[in-house]
């Protein structure tokens, strides 16, 4: 058997151990949950901020028998927008106090409302926007007013002035409880705000007061203090009186597992990234394979594995559609994955082969080539053995004949 015949008997051999891994793989459809491809769902915008175009792409996926990165914030830090812990305890809040007010179930709605104001309260110290603030204290003033507690209705009518107003509260209602004098009929004490990192924002019923360690005259009565620095803020909501003259705020770190990641997403600032930095995201969120949306185009990134760089999948021609090609998008993005786990030849990649003519040119310019490389020796060798393996079988057989001819 001459070089040329060994060389294909070995890629035969080759070619059967693809079919037979192919032939007891799952497919997209069946593969069980646990074993899925993992799509990483990237959304560079416009309009990120709104989740149903990334739920409509993380359908597809689901409907293509793959799995998206989602749970825990980060499908929405893979969309830049960093939820922090007392963002969602917030909208939880704000939630839980709308039902209530609905049904007309004033002390609870009061509750969770007067919860909503104090994470807003922090947050507002960090510097974040809380338009949620005005609609809680326009819920505390609307039950105030409607269960008659006018010392309650006051501060919140106070509360609301501060803040701006609120459109959900008539100003009929807000004129019932004109703005007094804070310090009018009430002792002026002077107390030092501290915060656990000397330097953060003091904010003092809503309004900004200075950084910590901050001296300041209130009056005896409820105040709402609050403090941050960076991601750690807090708040202490009670009165001041004499016997305590300095308060501490605690501040506790309000980051998001995927705060990084939200932050570096931001930065791509709705273009293209590099597929190094790319594949930096999906190395953290544990995925080889991204959906990257940008308006009205989405396109498929991924790779085998940390070893091969990421790519487009499918190239500019298959590996881009609309988002009305999410579902082809997906088989796409199933039938690599199912390559690679077949360890079969990667569409998207080059294959290597001989060129004749860099062959005659080296020659021509007295360069040497390469030497071959082990794994071929190595190849040829083990088909080789398999082969004289086989003879060596067939000839020890028992029931070998021999088979004598004779010419005239």
């Amino acid at each position: 058997m001459g070089p040329q015949q060994v060389l294909r008997a070995a890629a035969l051999l080759v070619l059967v151990g693809v079919s037979s891994a192919h032939a007891g793989g799952w497919s997209a459809k069946t593969k069980p949950a646990s074993l899925a491809e993992h799509v990483a769902i990237i959304d560079l915008g416009p309009n990120a901020e709104d989740a149903s175009t990334r739920g409509k792409l993380a359908a597809a996926v689901i409907d293509g028998g793959l799995q998206p990165v989602i749970g825990d914030g980060v499908e929405d830090a893979l969309a830049g927008i960093d939820v922090e812990h007392d963002g969602v305890e917030l909208a939880a809040a704000m939630a839980d106090a709308a039902g209530k007010f609905g049904a007309l179930q004033c002390k609870d709605a009061i509750a969770s409302a007067q919860t909503a104001i104090a994470l807003g309260a922090a947050r507002q110290a960090a510097g974040i926007g809380v338009p949620e603030l005005p609609r809680a204290w326009a819920y505390v003033l609307l039950c105030a007013d409607r269960t008659g507690d006018t010392t309650l209705a006051v501060s919140a009518a106070t509360a609301l002035r501060t803040l701006g107003g609120s459109p959900d509260v008539d100003a009929t209602i807000l004129a019932r409880y004109p703005e007094i004098d804070a310090l009018s009929n009430r002792e002026a004490i002077e107390i030092e705000v501290q915060a656990d990192t000397p330097g953060a924002e003091v904010w003092i019923d809503f309004k900004h007061a200075g950084v910590s360690p901050l001296k300041i005259v209130l009056s005896g009565g409820p105040h709402v203090i609050a403090a941050a620095s960076g991601t750690q803020r807090g708040v202490v909501t009670g009165t001041v009186i004499r016997k305590q003259p300095i308060v501490t705020v605690p501040l506790t770190d309000q980051s998001s597992k995927w705060s990084a990641v939200a932050k570096r997403v931001a930065s791509w600032k709705g273009t293209m990234p590099k597929p190094a930095d790319l594949a930096g995201i999906l190395d953290t969120v544990g995925a080889r394979v991204a959906i990257v949306r940008r308006g009205d185009t989405i396109e498929a990134w991924g790779h085998a594995g940390l070893a091969e760089p990421l790519r487009q999948l499918g190239g500019k021609d298959d590996g881009v559609r609309t988002l009305d090609g999410a579902s082809s998008l997906v088989a796409l993005i199933a039938d690599r994955s199912q390559t690679w786990s077949d360890h079969a030849p990667d569409p998207d990649q080059p294959l290597l082969v001989d060129d004749p003519l860099a062959r005659r040119t080296k020659k021509a310019l007295g360069e040497s080539e390469e030497p071959a490389k082990w794994w071929v020796y190595a190849t040829i060798g083990g088909a080789l053995l398999a082969g004289a393996i086989i003879i060596y079988a067939h000839d020890s057989a028992d029931n070998t004949q021999h088979v004598e001819l004779h010419y005239p």
